[in-house]
Order: C-alpha cells, then structure tokens, then sequence
C-alpha cells in the first residue's frame, strides 16, 4: 500500500499558522498611511514571544515563495520581516510598480544579505540607479541572482564593492560585453579568487561574445560552472590558440558546447581536465570518443548525436557513467548494451529516440530515474525496462503505453516495484481504474501517479480514488487535480 501521511512537523504547522495571522493583519493595509499601527502591534507581539532571527528568516521565505499572495502583503510582509539578521532573500515575482520600491526596501534594511535573489523584479531604464545603490550597499553578498537585468555598469559597480561573491547569475537577454568583464575583475583580486559560478547567456544563443566568456574563464582561476552559456568550447579553444600561458588549466567542473569540433575537443582535453559534466550539442564525427580522456565525467548529456558513436564510447567508460541525457538520437539505441556497459547508470533521460532496441535482458541493478519522451518504445521494450530496474524510483514515458490493465497485473505482482515512488503515463488509453488500485496495493512508496487524464480513468473515477487516498490518510497523489481536489 502506498504510504501514510505523515503528521506535519510542529515547527511547519506553527509557521503557517504565523504566517496566516500576518497575512491576516496585512489585509487591512489599504495605503501607506496605514502601515504604523498593524506594523507596531505586531512587532510588539513578536517581541513578547521571543521571536528569533530564524523565525523571521522562515516566515520571509514561507511568504514571498506565496506568489498566489497580493503583492502589496508581500512588500509589505518583507518590509517586516527583514531584519538585520535575515541573511537570505528571494523576492518573487512583483508587478512592474513594486520594482522601485522593493529595490529601496533591500538597500535600506538588506544590508547584511548573503544570498539575493532578484528573480522577478526585472529591473531596467530608470531603476538601474537603485540597483547600483544596492550592490554598493550590501558587500556581504556570496550569492547575487540578477538574471535579465546585468549591463557593464552593473558589472562595474559588483567589481568596486565586493569581495566575497561566490554565485553570479546575470544570465539572460543583457548588454554585457568584454568592458564590463573586464572592469569586474581588473583590481579586485578577491573577487577573483572567491568566484565559482558564474550564469551567462542563454541557452543555444551567442548574445554573449566568446572571446568575453574566454576573458571570465582566464580570469577566474576557481571557476568551476559557467551555467546557461552554450559556446564554453569555443570560448576554451579561443584560450588555447591565443598565447595561452604555460601550464594553464581551468578547474571546470561542467562544459556545454555546440557543434564541438576536433580542435575545440582537443582544447577542451587540454584545459578542463577536471570535467564531471559535459554537454555536447551536435558535436562532430569522431567528438564523443574524445571524451574518454575525461577522467572524472560521470554525466553525459548529448543533443543530434549519432547513437553508434555514444556506444562505442560507454564501451571504454560506461562503468563510470551515472546520467546519461539525450536527446534527437540518430541511428538505433540498444538499451542491453547500456545495460552491459553501464553498471553504476543511476538516471537516464531521452527525448526523441530514432530507434530504440533491446535483446538480452540484462539489468539495470542501480538505475532509479527512466524518463523517455518520443522514445517509439515498443511494449516488451518498456516491460524491460520496468522490470530489469530492481531499484527503479521514477518512471515517465510520453509516448503511447500499449499496455493493458491485465499486463500491469502481471508485472506489479510479480517484480513488488517496492522502490516505486512516481510513475507518470500520459497516455494510456488501456489502463482503467484497476491499475490505479493495482499500484496503490502494492508499490509501498507510491507517492505521486499520472497523467491520468490519458488513461480510461473518468472524473467519478478520480473522486472515488480521491475519497478513499483521504480517508486512508494515503500520501499518494493522483493528477491531475479536479476542481473538488485542489486542497487535499
């Protein structure tokens, strides 16, 4: 049977219910005229119950992560709430007119951040005085989350007042260029020394210049991610073919690349020797056996490959492959052979297999996550995979399931699926009610099932599941959720 509800822990019931009573005094703040009174009344409370900076760090959070919330309780429930000794802040979403505002709140009260997170609040134009304001005003920051907003200037003013950044994200459509790389960096050698990951770009567009990436990767001798920039190959081999100085290695722990070629792979062996990830995009003929002088890759994640060449190279260094993401494969798949290859595979993620085959079937003994996508699985291809997964704990197939109710029968009773905690069919047109009871009885960690509109199940069929989840104190959820289901 799936598992019990657990009893929610005291600490989570008390927050929410603070939180509650909060939200429900800031209802009646009508303007900012009105502010005083409730601000003063539960000030006062908190204070005569003792209330500590954890509690104020918890209810901030627990508040501004509620975006269903009017904006205006947010703003104000962070003008609050942000003490000195609240270290993280996510702002959330907030409409256009609240950009100001919240930007003076941060630079008065945030100073002592560690982590921000301006997610949601796209500041530009008018708005990047504040922003400059506010980067001057909290030099604590070890993480700085400004996607969409960053320029040269704002660059600029990260390089003049801090020291101790360790995340940068300025990923996204910006205006940065080699001027505002190069003025972060030039005289702030701890800034230097304390970065590690910096977001740039986006995805599968050179908005940014590679030769400017390859400035940040000179630059920062502890960089070890360059998260959302798709050309890290090119901006390497641009290092290695310009007077790159002797002895010259990145600690470069991912890499993302499009239409790798054999110089940019010989470069990229060269300098990242301490890769763990690595994501090629198109690469050329003769690539991915390169990748087996990587020493500490234990993730591949590929896009237009030819699936011949991915074999060939599991065939060397399956045995330390734990992720494997593909996607729009060229050529036939032969999960036996990466069942042979790849002891250790913990995940693997496909979208869009050409052909997919089986023969043998060998198992997938520390396999826990399968999610295929477009996969053209045939119905004994998916059965192995279901049934060769001992440890299998997520399962997702796009396409059709052309399994019956009398087939799911006959797997589930026989291989437990005792590890099962999601399985996700979108469209099962054969499978009723039956199977739904089926996994429930049997799968003891059974957590979250679905789509269950792709199956034979009708809405009275969800409410009578629903009912009986609920009145079993069953911690099993059956999407999607129906109009009479939305708070259990």
């Amino acid at each position: 049977m799936s598992p019990k509800c657990p009893v929610p822990p005291l600490q989570e019931i008390t927050l929410s219910l603070v939180a509650r009573q909060l939200i429900h005094t800031l209802t009646r703040v009508s303007s900012e005229e009105d502010v005083a009174l409730p601000f003063a009344m539960v000030t006062s409370y908190y204070e005569s119950m003792g209330a500590t900076s954890d509690i104020f760090q918890d209810l901030i959070n627990l508040i501004l992560s509620s975006e269903y919330l009017d904006p205006s309780i947010r703003y104000y429930s962070m003008r609050l709430l942000l003490k000195e000794n609240v270290k993280t802040l996510a702002t959330g979403i907030f409409p256009c007119p609240y950009y100001g505002k919240v930007l003076d709140l941060i630079i008065e009260q945030g100073r002592h951040l560690t982590s921000l997170n301006l997610k949601g609040v796209w500041v530009k134009d008018e708005h990047l005085t504040l922003m400059y304001h506010l980067i001057k005003n909290l030099p604590s920051l070890t993480v700085l989350n400004i996607p969409y907003i960053a320029n040269d200037e704002v660059l600029k003013y990260i390089g003049e007042h801090n020291k101790v950044l360790k995340l940068l994200d300025v990923s996204g459509e910006t205006d940065i260029t080699e001027i505002g790389i190069d003025a972060m960096l030039r005289g702030n050698p701890q800034l230097t020394q304390s970065l590690t990951v910096v977001n740039i770009g986006m995805y599968g567009e050179e908005n940014i210049d590679h030769t400017d990436v390859a400035l940040l990767i000179r630059q920062l001798p502890n960089l070890t991610n360059l998260g959302s920039y798709s050309f890290v190959g090119k901006s390497i081999y641009h290092i290695y073919n310009s007077d790159c100085p002797p002895g010259f290695k990145t600690k470069l722990q991912y890499l993302h690349d499009v239409q790798t070629n054999m110089r940019m792979m010989k470069a990229i062996l060269a300098l990242c020797p301490m890769l763990e990830t690595i994501y090629l995009e198109e690469p050329d003929q003769g690539v991915l056996q390169q990748v087996k002088e990587l020493n500490n890759i234990n993730k591949i994640k590929l896009n237009k490959f030819q699936c011949h060449e991915l074999h060939q190279l599991l065939d060397k260094i399956g045995y330390k492959i734990v992720t494997l993401m593909l996607s729009a494969s060229q050529g036939s798949f032969n999960f036996t052979r990466i069942a042979e290859t790849c002891r250790n595979l913990e995940s693997i993620e496909f979208y869009q297999i050409h052909t997919a085959t089986h023969e043998e079937e060998i198992p997938f003994n520390k396999l826990e996550h399968i999610e295929i996508i477009h996969g053209n699985l045939s119905p004994s291809c998916l059965k192995y995979l279901m049934t060769a997964s001992p440890n299998l704990k997520k399962l997702i197939i796009g396409d059709e399931i052309k399994l019956d109710d009398d087939d799911m029968s006959r797997m589930v009773r026989r291989y437990k699926f005792e590890n099962l905690e999601g399985i996700w069919f979108p469209n099962a047109p054969r499978l009723t009610r039956d199977t739904v009871e089926l996994l429930m009885e049997c799968c003891p960690k059974l957590q979250s099932l679905g789509q269950l509109s792709g199956w034979r199940f009708t809405p009275d069929d969800m409410m009578l599941m629903r009912a009986i989840i609920a009145s079993t104190n069953t911690d099993l959820v059956l999407s999607p959720l129906g109009i009479f289901q939305q708070g259990n």
